[in-house]
């Protein structure tokens, strides 16, 4: 008889994880206790993430738009052991979570590693050998881990649960418009329409993302919804605010100090060779995350704010960077300023427009994230140390989103509007996010 009854709260409990249709049976339970698990499963394959982006050579919107779905699947995994928070089902229009009120409790360090292990097979795209096996490593050692320690049952249904989160998840990646954008042509307007405009100036002629900006926002309504309008008008006139600001360029750059250099180089976090920008505000969250000992419960909350928003800045930036269409310094500088002929910037110019900064507004918008949920913290950066480049300190997360800023200014690819209209339009996209997201009942 206990074994019929153990058979059948097995087929209960998988039975349930199917989903709930009715809205107001969409409330998720108290499960356990999510404060009294370790982050190091959260830390762990966030670490995993960021490695695979590199190896991959995801570019930093596609970085940010992965990183984002892996701290939603988290969150979604560990929500029912967070009290007082809920799930964001509704307000992101997440289909086929499962239904867990009134069932068993669930081991969140099991249900988080499938949930991450179920994303990151898919979300990727194809992957090489190396790193699906990376995936499968990271996830059988948690499993093996867990198998030894918990009662089966116990087991089979926090796995159901965090393979069902990650069905959730990915049914929302498969309808955000990113697989819509991989197909649209686009054609670079010609500098000839508009001296203003535009052109690539690297090897690699194509533009990046230049659809970006049509993605489904997390927390926006639409990728133009943050926009900071730049108020300094394209000119050529020698004197003319815009012509200095290009003029401010190459003068930092012909005098560049060494400090400025180690500045530029440290958060220059090139496709290939980095986790991308995104990725280096994930790895400082978890450095701070290890250095404040913080549970699974509020890892879920960081990184699922940290990288829905910084998802959202990147579509925010992209949007305004296809509309302003603004040609870049090098481009500038080598046109009309006597002497810049023979420029070359310190850091490679991107193959995409100017107006604002990607990493000012990704960098404001993941500073303001971090300081509201984790304070002011003076941390000791290590993301690009296996670079060569020697560790960096900060008193808090605002001074290094203005270092990351400014360091484009010091690498010669942005105009100093648009590094500080960049970090307006960050904070505006992290407030957009508390404004319009509600974690807790």
């Amino acid at each position: 008889m206990r074994k019929f009854y153990c058979l059948f709260f097995i087929a209960a409990s998988l039975f349930l994880l199917q989903g709930c249709s009715k809205k107001d049976e969409n409330v998720v339970a108290v499960q356990g206790d999510a404060n009294t698990f370790s982050s190091k499963v959260a830390t762990d394959w966030m670490q995993v993430y960021r490695q695979i982006v590199k190896s991959e050579s995801k570019n930093p919107p596609q970085a940010s738009r992965i990183y984002a779905y892996a701290g939603l699947g988290l969150y979604e995994a560990v929500v029912p052991g967070m009290q007082g928070y809920m799930s964001l089902q509704a307000q992101l229009g997440l289909r086929f979570l499962p239904y867990t009120s009134g069932l068993g409790k669930l081991d969140f360090t099991v249900s988080a590693n499938e949930a991450f292990y179920n994303i990151a097979l898919q979300i990727f795209g194809t992957l090489k050998p190396e790193n699906s096996q990376l995936i499968t490593d990271m996830h059988a050692r948690y499993v093996a881990d867990a198998q030894g320690k918990i009662d089966g049952n116990l087991f089979d249904y926090s796995t159901a649960f965090g393979g069902k989160v990650a069905s959730s998840i990915l049914d929302r990646a498969a309808h955000d418009n990113f697989s819509t954008t991989r197909n649209l042509a686009y054609t670079v307007p010609t500098s000839t329409a508009n001296p203003a405009n535009w052109v690539p100036t690297s090897t690699v002629l194509t533009p990046l993302e230049p659809y970006w900006g049509r993605l489904k926002c997390f927390a926006m309504p639409s990728g133009a919804a943050c926009y900071i309008p730049s108020t300094i008008p394209f000119s050529t006139v020698p004197g003319s605010d815009f012509y200095n600001q290009a003029n401010e360029v190459l003068t930092i750059n012909q005098t560049i100090t060494p400090t400025q250099t180690a500045i530029a180089k440290w958060w220059a976090d090139g496709t290939g060779a980095t986790p991308t920008p995104p990725g280096h505000w994930v790895g400082i969250a978890t450095q701070v995350a290890l250095q404040k000992n913080i549970s699974l419960a509020k890892a879920a909350e960081v990184y699922a704010i940290l990288n829905m928003t910084m998802a959202d800045a990147f579509i925010s930036c992209w949007d305004a960077k296809y509309k302003i269409n603004l040609l870049r310094p090098v481009s500038y500088i080598k046109t009309y300023i006597p002497g810049g002929t023979g420029w070359t910037p310190l850091l490679g110019t991107p193959p995409f427009p100017e107006y604002p900064s990607g990493h000012s507004v990704s960098s404001s918008a993941a500073a303001n994230v971090l300081t509201r949920l984790m304070g002011t913290v003076a941390f000791t950066d290590t993301s690009n140390v296996s670079l060569g480049f020697p560790a960096r300190s900060y008193s808090s997360f605002t001074e290094a989103a203005n270092e990351a800023a400014i360091s484009r200014l010091y690498g010669g690819i942005h105009y100093r509007e648009a590094i500080e209209k960049g970090l307006l339009q960050g904070k505006e996209v992290s407030n957009a996010f508390f404004n319009n997201i509600k974690l807790r009942n």
